[in-house]
């Protein structure tokens, strides 16, 4: 057997082995942690001593024979170098006297004092011949009986040629301590121990097993799994020629014999050792598992905690109180019975609670014992917290249910119902809208303290129990609350009035604080964002409004309690027109919820997310965020606020062309109660544009009416929403009545007032429509730079187009044909193929796209010269109109048209504005 890191205790034995040979016997103990190769040393130690003429006699203590007397003694006279009739009768004294011993019968006097007599005979009578080695093994397991004879023995071989060699091990008591400790001081100057492997001993293990050099990643993981004890480690290796892995973390990935080599390294430690070691296995994830911390869990005392720690530490089985890998934890449990389990995981949780923990490692004992003692309600709710924040859901409603479970009183059960319906919800509302009935209940009875029923009735709001939600709205207001609960209602009621104009007939009351403290006084940021929503419903956005949504983003993370308020926020600056600020807050948003596994907020969040590239006009991500947003939740999880995705992706498809795709999702059944939601205002929107899209103006005017209608009867005929007079006034003009539409488009000015906005932008184009020709390009110019102000580039193409066929109109043919490209640019920046396929029929859309990058490239090889001669070319003038602008010969100006024609591929001036319009006009 070939031995790492042992030439020491090798060269120990040679020199105990040489003197022996000259007549310096002695007593050698070889000491080390368990499975530290103690065993495969002797075994080296004997056949060395073999080669050199030695007689050997073996012997080995087993735990089976702790009890039984002389069984060590009994070994040995089996090997004494005596004939075989003394032999015998050695055997069979040894017997007697073991058989005496074992029922309690004092040996006489002289029997085993004459039998070591004579066996000590025998063994000098045959070293004055040949040299005698001795070896024992496992000491600690050898009986009493034979403990009293090796003491016996070795104190009588001194000036003989007898080497008897003993081994021991740690973490398991002796049969008889003081005699064990008797032999180890004999053996005081002759030790031989055995310390764990270091890396490199490792490495070279790895090198002789692998047949080539090991990484220093894989030496490294077989270090750590190891401890540098070396029956793990060699059980490693034997794995690792199997797995050959290590996983993300660096860590070898041990097998089947890893994990019986610790099975039965636990099995040999005596019982307080292993209570030891399960402790510190239970304790594995806390940093500070002291060994007093350790003895209280383990139920020992400080002392024995602290010897069976540096014994395990020697061993290898822990490295600063912690098992050298997770396979070795869960062995070292797995072999625990469930109740005894069960115990230390409450102990344990006790113990760190007492000590100041952290939530998490508590909940996590709980957890694994299935039980709530009366004092882990607070901490069980704060571990949950933390682990939904951090996006372990499954987790976090596990522990949460454990709190529930564990909770007596009939509050505090109810305020825990509450955080599960919470949890449940970021996964799937719907689901998590079974607990509502029984909560509305306990609000009305009472049991719900001020925050919880403000959740519940958020809830039942959403999924559109609204007789429900202001029951408990009524509730909340007739409550004597404090200054920050009262903002909470009042934000409440507020958010009730956006996504339910119709709820409340009258004006909701004010909480009483409220009433008290005055509403010029603002207490938090919620109650801030409430007036903000508020003027907005009132009045429409003001800088004031986007300045408090810009204000309260970056102060709340999504969390239980935020998603309505969050959406306001955004609410406000996208009907505000500042999509940049709604843009990056939602994309910084999903990120958090993505990172706190919430599904249903991801969903929400790429249904406003898309609603922002919709008026952006990016009508590809309009499409992509939709799709994802009803991919995260269900329909039913959706509830009333589905017509936020599928307004979304209806016009998105239009956009795009896709009317197959826009039928699709328009049959689609939508709850009833959405019509009567601000939702079901975008998806009358859009159902509107879809009927306009497919030559039914009588049923879109009908849709945009109905918005008008339902929007004066809420008292929220606001165009931020939804302006649907632009839209009305759309289908007036495909039903050929050009006044009404001009009456609509007026009004919706009128409404407007002075700033510019996106919808004017679109009031001003239709009212273009409605006028005489000579004056509509000043109408459009105005649109045009509305819509690209508000970074609606849709909106911004369709205003071009509308621009090229009144310059068109106008015989400005020229600048026509400049303008079209413009508007065909911007609408292929839109993905907006519908609009081209009007603008520029027989354009190849996709070839075009392939040589946009290589055109602009040959384009900048022109002259200035040539680049001003194609730019007029292009604008239509003549090869005589153009010498005379540029004061040259028309020769001159036909040896540049056939170079611009060469060096940009194309055979007329037409091909000039298709494939370079914005380039020419850049420098036209």
């Amino acid at each position: 057997m070939v031995f790492v890191e042992r030439h020491d205790q090798l060269a120990g034995f040679a020199t105990a082995l040489a003197a022996c040979e000259e007549g310096h016997g002695r007593l050698l103990a070889v000491t080390g942690p368990m499975a530290s190769g103690k065993t495969s040393l002797l075994g080296e130690f004997v056949q060395r001593a073999a080669a050199a003429g030695f007689v050997t006699m073996q012997a080995t203590g087993a735990r089976a024979e702790r009890a039984l007397p002389l069984s060590v003694i009994n070994q040995l006279c089996h090997e004494l170098p005596v004939p075989e009739s003394d032999r015998t009768l050695l055997i069979r004294e040894a017997h007697r006297i073991a058989v005496r011993h074992s029922r309690g019968t004092l040996v006489p006097g002289q029997s085993l004092p004459t039998m070591l007599h004579n066996v000590c005979s025998a063994l000098q009578a045959t070293s004055r011949h040949l040299p005698v080695l001795i070896t024992v093994d496992d000491l600690h397991h050898v009986d009493p009986l034979s403990l009293h004879c090796l003491v016996y023995l070795a104190r009588r071989i001194r000036s003989s040629r007898i080497l008897l060699v003993i081994s021991t091990g740690e973490l398991v008591e002796p049969t008889e301590t003081h005699l064990h400790a008797e032999l180890l001081e004999l053996a005081a100057d002759h030790q031989v121990v055995l310390p764990a492997l270091t890396r490199a001993g490792i490495g070279e293990l790895l090198t002789q097993a692998l047949g080539t050099t090991p990484t220093a990643a894989l030496v490294d993981a077989c270090a750590g799994a190891s401890g540098g004890n070396p029956l793990l480690a060699r059980t490693l290796i034997a794995d690792l020629k199997v797995l050959e892995t290590l996983d993300q973390a660096g860590q070898i990935s041990p097998g089947r014999s890893y994990l019986s080599a610790i099975r039965r390294y636990v099995e040999r430690c005596e019982p307080r050792i292993r209570q030891v070691l399960a402790a510190a296995a239970v304790l594995d994830d806390y940093p500070h598992a002291a060994a007093l911390a350790l003895a209280r869990l383990a139920e020992v005392d400080t002392a024995a905690a602290e010897r069976a720690l540096r014994g395990l530490e020697r061993a290898g089985l822990l490295t600063g109180g912690r098992l050298p890998h997770p396979v070795a934890r869960q062995a070292v449990l797995d072999q625990l019975p469930p109740e005894t389990l069960t115990g230390l995981h409450l102990r344990a949780a006790l113990l760190l609670h007492e000590e100041g923990a952290a939530p998490l490692p508590i909940a996590h004992h709980l957890l694994a014992a299935g039980q709530a003692p009366d004092w882990s309600g607070p901490v069980l709710v704060e571990a949950a917290d933390s682990l939904l924040t951090g996006g372990q859901v499954d987790r976090g409603l596990a522990v949460l249910r454990l709190a529930h479970d564990g909770a007596t009183g009939t509050r505090e059960r109810a305020a825990l119902k509450v955080a599960l319906m919470q949890a449940e919800w970021r996964i799937d509302p719907a689901t998590a809208g079974h607990r509502l009935g029984r909560l509305a209940a306990a609000a009305h009875a009472g049991e719900l303290g001020v925050e919880a029923q403000v959740t519940t009735a958020h809830c039942l709001l959403y999924l559109g129990h609204t007789a429900e939600a202001v029951q408990v709205i009524d509730g909340l207001t007739a409550l004597d609350t404090t200054p920050e609960q009262a903002a909470d209602i009042r934000f409440l009621t507020v958010w009730a009035r956006y996504t339910y104009p119709g709820l409340f007939t009258d004006e909701p009351a004010e909480p009483r604080a409220a009433r008290r403290r005055g509403a010029e006084c603002m207490v938090n940021s919620r109650d801030a964002l409430a007036h903000a929503l508020e003027t907005v419903l009132a009045k429409g956005p003001n800088s004031a409004a986007v300045v408090t949504a810009e204000q309260f983003l970056p102060r709340f993370s999504l969390g239980p309690g935020t998603p309505a308020a969050i959406t306001a926020a955004l609410a406000i600056l996208v009907y505000s027109d500042h999509v940049e600020t709604a843009t990056l807050w939602t994309d910084r948003l999903l990120t958090q919820a993505a990172e706190r596994g919430a599904p249903s907020w991801q969903a929400m969040l790429y249904g406003i997310r898309g609603d922002i590239a919709l008026r952006a006009g990016h009508l590809a991500d309009a499409r992509r965020y939709a799709e994802a947003a009803l991919a995260h939740m269900s329909a039913p999880s959706w509830a009333t606020a589905i017509g936020v995705p599928l307004s979304t992706l209806i016009m998105a498809c239009l956009g795009l062309g896709d009317l197959e795709t826009a039928t699709r999702h328009l049959d689609q059944p939508v709850p009833d109660e959405m019509f009567q939601t601000v939702w079901g205002l975008s998806y009358l929107h859009a159902r509107g544009h879809y009927y306009l899209a497919t030559g039914r103006a009588e049923a879109a005017l009908d849709d945009f009416t109905t918005c008008g209608d339902l929007m004066a009867r809420w008292s929220v005929d606001l165009p931020t929403i939804v302006g649907w007079r632009v839209w009305a006034a759309e289908a007036y003009l495909a039903l050929k009545q050009p006044d009404r539409a001009r009456t609509l488009a007026e009004s919706q000015l009128t409404q407007l007032g002075a700033e510019p906005s996106r919808t004017k932008a679109a009031a001003l184009r239709v009212l273009a429509a409605t006028v005489p020709p000579a004056q509509r390009p000043a109408l459009l110019r105005d649109a045009t730079e509305m819509f690209r102000g508000c970074g609606d580039r849709l909106g911004l193409a369709y205003a071009l187009a509308d621009l090229s066929r009144a310059q068109r109109a106008l015989g400005d043919f020229q600048r026509a044909r400049l303008t079209v490209r413009r508007a065909y640019d911007v609408a292929g920046s839109c993905r907006a193929d519908a609009l081209r396929k009007v603008l520029l029929p027989d354009v190849d859309n996709d070839a075009l796209e392939n040589a946009d990058a290589s055109g602009t490239e040959a384009f900048h090889t022109l002259s200035d010269a040539e680049r001003r001669v194609a730019a007029l070319a292009a604008q239509g003038s003549t090869n005589r109109q153009i010498a005379t602008k540029l004061y040259v010969t028309v020769s001159t100006v036909e040896q540049h048209l056939t170079k611009v024609y060469r060096k940009l591929n194309v055979t007329r001036r037409a091909d000039l504005l298709v494939k370079f319009g914005p380039l020419i006009g850049d420098i036209a």
